[in-house]
């Protein structure tokens, strides 16, 4: 984890934001953020959401704009500008392969930048790394416990889990494989509950897939299957239940048809990122953070082994389960 003085040094001579809209005219921070929430939640309009939250970090931030008081805005924003991405179909291909966590951008240029030309992508995944970095501070000096601290671990690690989702679109499977390990990673080291797990290894289980790790992804689905089959027997709500039900069933479908593939092609290791057009497959997430709740439209990941082999699709439903 870095600390602040880790991060590049915020710089002088910051652009002045754009002329603001007569509508944003004398609005504070907080209302800001708050119509910000509503045009994502309730409006679904992620791109007057992102404006809403790109205002308010520009009044929040002055004194610091890596304080940890200001993660979930950056979250917000970050999420608002995937979104809209995402609901535009418009992420395939992009420049996001650069960002690493040793080499995170400036606040103040992702903030600069949103009054300039930089794609909302790139926008997104500075501003998740930003976010994430936020988090990182606050966690590691917190002292919450129970469901407030589960609430910011949920978040911190969503950070990850967004950006493993923006490298899959690119098939980038190998970096997305290692942001939602650390998904995992971070959420093991809190211990939350299995059922804030399953859907990271179903993410996990086809980048491992797609990247031609066959055997690998198979162990993975087996953990999967073997990590539903114990939520099952435990109290869950009947729509819930019925959401595990149907993804174990297709947890098997697909192992199956790895079985079969690894058995007819033993000395062979699949191609990178040949069986599938991954930015129609990437698991489309809205979450609300209050209320971790996807988008209708949008819930599942398909994964396709190999058409040649199977002649089958199989589509793995996790709506409901990033958790």
């Amino acid at each position: 984890m870095e600390s602040a003085g880790d991060l590049p040094q915020p710089q002088e001579g910051m652009s002045e934001p754009s002329p603001a809209p007569t509508v944003y005219e004398g609005m504070s921070a907080d209302e800001l953020y708050e119509l910000g929430k509503r045009n994502f939640k309730e409006l679904r309009d992620y791109a007057e959401a992102a404006e809403c939250f790109s205002r308010c970090l520009e009044l929040r931030s002055s004194g610091n704009p890596l304080d940890h008081q200001l993660r979930e805005c950056y979250l917000w924003y970050a999420d608002s500008l995937l979104t809209k991405e995402e609901e535009s179909q418009a992420m395939f291909p992009s420049d996001i392969d650069a960002g690493t966590e040793s080499d995170l951008p400036t606040a103040e240029s992702v903030l600069k930048a949103a009054t300039e030309e930089a794609s909302d992508e790139t926008l997104a995944f500075e501003a998740f790394q930003i976010a994430h970095a936020c988090y990182s501070d606050f966690l590691s000096s917190c002292t919450l416990q129970g469901a407030e601290l589960e609430k910011e671990v949920l978040d911190a690690s969503y950070c990850l889990v967004r950006l493993g989702d923006m490298f899959f679109t690119n098939n980038q499977f190998k970096e997305a494989a290692e942001e939602y390990e650390r998904a995992v990673e971070l959420r093991r080291k809190y211990h939350l509950g299995e059922r804030h797990l399953a859907s990271l290894y179903v993410s996990l289980a086809q980048c491992q897939m797609f990247s031609g790790n066959l055997s690998v992804s198979l162990g993975t689905f087996n953990m999967v299957k073997e990590l539903l089959g114990r939520l099952l027997v435990g109290e869950l709500a009947e729509d819930e239940r019925q959401r595990m039900q149907d993804t174990l069933e297709d947890v098997d479908l697909q192992i199956n048809d790895l079985r079969k593939l690894i058995d007819s092609t033993p000395a062979q290791t699949a191609r990178p990122g040949s069986q599938c057009e991954a930015a129609s497959l990437v698991p489309q997430t809205t979450d609300t953070f209050d209320e971790r709740t996807l988008d209708t439209a949008s819930k599942s990941a398909v994964i396709n082994v190999s058409e040649n082999t199977t002649g089958s699709k199989r589509r793995i439903d996790i709506s409901g389960m990033y958790k």
